[in-house]
This record gives C-alpha cells, structure tokens and sequence, in this order.
C-alpha cells in the first residue's frame, strides 16, 4: 500500500495546499510540550486529580509508543519519496504515530473523566485533526496514524481498568515506597525500547533514509537514538514521585479568582519552561548514556516541578488559590 499512501499524500499537499497552516497547528498540539502546558494549568488551577492521571498516561503512551516504534523500525513518508514534501520532521521512526497515540489517550481521558457531550465531540474532533496533520504534513503514513489511534485506545482502555485496583495499592504504601515503585515503572517504560532495540541486533539505517530525510527537511535523522523513550520514561517517574510526595504533605486545591489561579500558572509554567529549555541544553545530541541520563534527569526534573515543586512554593507564599 505504500504507492497507494504516497500518491494520498501528494494529493493532499498539492490539492489542498491551504491545509499546511492549520495543519502545522493541530500538529503543535500534539506535541510533548503542549502536553506539559495543558497538564500544568489542570493541575494546578482546574482539576489536580485529572491531572495526575493525565500526567502518568501520556508517560505511559509515550514509553509504550517509542518501544512499538523501533520493534517496527518503518520509516516516513519524506524519507523514502521525493514526492512528498517535508512540512515537518523527526528523527525518529514513523509506525505508529506518536501524536495520534498520544491524542487519543490525552483527550480520551479527559471526554471520560468529564463525560460532557459536548467536550466528547471536541475529542473525536481532536483526536481526527491531530492524527491526519501528520499525514499532511508529510511525517506519517494513513497506516502509522490508524495504528497510533489504535494503540491509544487500547493503551486508554488499559489504563481505564487498572487504574483504580493499581492506585488504590500504590496509595497504601508508604511515601518511600510510593517513590521507589514510580522509579521502577520508570525503568521498565525505558527499558523496554532499550530491549526492542537489542532485538534488532546488526540492523542498521539505510542509507536512502537517512539521505532522503536529510535532503527534503534539511534535517539528519537518528531513530535509533531513544531520546523519546528516556523522555516519557523519566517525565513518568517526575511526576509520580512528585505527586505521591505532594499528596503526603497534603492535597492541594484549585479554588480562588481566576486572576490567582492565572497568576499560579503563569508563574508555574515560566520556571517549567527555564527547567525543559534550559536544562536541554545540556544534553549531548548524540546516543551516548551521558545523554540518556542527562534527559531522563531533565524530564524528570520538570515532572517533579509541575506535581510537588510549584504547588509546594503556591503553598507555603500563600499564594490565593494554593490549598484549602
């Protein structure tokens, strides 16, 4: 079907070409950072229980979809045609799509847990931009984001059941415990990337991939390079340890006039911003296990910051809106 799926793709971008502006949008919103913002302002201003939940998801679909992705090891649209035009890239492999994964399991969440018509529609209507700007833009084949959607519901489904049984024997731990479990969670999301990328043993990128993606987005790729996967890995263990500890200090509540929950969040979201931008710089771009530490570190810095650094700091500057 890949003649079928290139000649779909050419038609979109060449037929429709007014697509690409909006494209470019829904595509943002599936990124790893809108992620962080939307979690942030829920967390702290809205609903810090749907937070929570949508914190330790995405880490889960995110660990889960990198490990899929190198078990496939396919590779996008741009690096195998000249016809398809490069309106976005990544370096990492095409099958399944991250961002239709991610969108169904971040919005599915949410239409479940508010069970609101209305908020249903915008979802689905989410969840079906998300996915086809992907294959606008010329990162993904149809075939990797019907895969991502998928995935993302059996990931969402899964997540549905063992939810409550599982939290309900976290919570009973002790707080040290509580910890200890969130990291080891976050070692198995990693290392199972890690062991389907062992499983490829001798296999290498070719060399029209590489050459190909290069010569249509200006970019190099490294799909074997499990940045993404030590990413979701570490934003997982951040954010779980963070709220197991904020929750033993104390839940905190998102009450007060909406200037102070604005001013929370904006607040919040400038020091997540200087942690996630600031501390990338420092980690080296090649695969090295400096760079897997220094990423893990990095994610899970932020993660600790959005679930127990900056409710803890609203709290003790009794900043309106910070606990009940």
């Amino acid at each position: 079907m890949t003649d079928f799926q290139i000649a779909l793709i050419q038609a979109l971008q060449v037929g429709a070409a007014w697509l690409a502006a909006p494209m470019q949008f829904f595509s943002l919103l599936g990124q790893p950072e809108f992620y962080l913002l939307a979690i942030s302002i829920l967390y702290w201003c809205w609903d810090p229980r749907l937070g929570l939940r949508l914190g330790l998801l995405i880490g889960i679909s995110g660990g889960l979809n990198e490990a899929l992705k190198v078990a496939f090891h396919l590779p996008r649209p741009y690096w195998v045609s000249p016809e398809v035009r490069a309106l976005g890239s990544h370096p990492s492999f095409g099958l399944p799509s991250a961002h239709a994964q991610g969108a169904v399991t971040f919005w599915g969440l949410i239409a479940a847990d508010v069970r609101q018509t209305w908020l249903s529609l915008v979802a689905v209507a989410m969840i079906f931009l998300i996915g086809v700007s992907r294959v606008v833009l010329g990162v993904h084949f149809p075939t990797d984001v019907l895969a991502g959607w998928a995935i993302g519901v059996i990931v969402l489904l899964g997540f549905l059941v063992l939810e409550e049984p599982v939290g309900r024997r976290v919570a009973a731990l002790p707080l040290s415990r509580q910890v200890t479990v969130a990291f080891a969670g976050s070692l198995i999301l990693a290392l199972i990337s890690f062991a389907a990328l062992t499983a490829l043993g001798d296999w290498q990128v070719p060399a029209s991939w590489a050459a190909g993606a290069l010569e249509r987005s200006g970019e190099s790729i490294h799909p074997l390079f499990l940045r993404d996967a030590v990413t979701a890995s570490g934003l997982f263990f951040g954010f779980a340890a963070g709220a197991a500890a904020e929750h033993h200090h104390g839940s905190m509540c998102a009450v007060g006039k909406g200037s102070a929950r604005l001013l929370r969040y904006a607040f919040g979201i400038v020091v997540t911003g200087v942690i996630w931008f600031g501390l990338g710089f420092l980690v080296p771009q090649d695969p090295a296990w400096a760079a897997y530490i220094l990423q893990y570190l990095r994610a899970a810095a932020a993660g600790a910051w959005v679930s127990f650094g900056a409710p803890m700091i609203f709290a003790r500057a009794n900043v309106p809106g910070g606990r009940a």
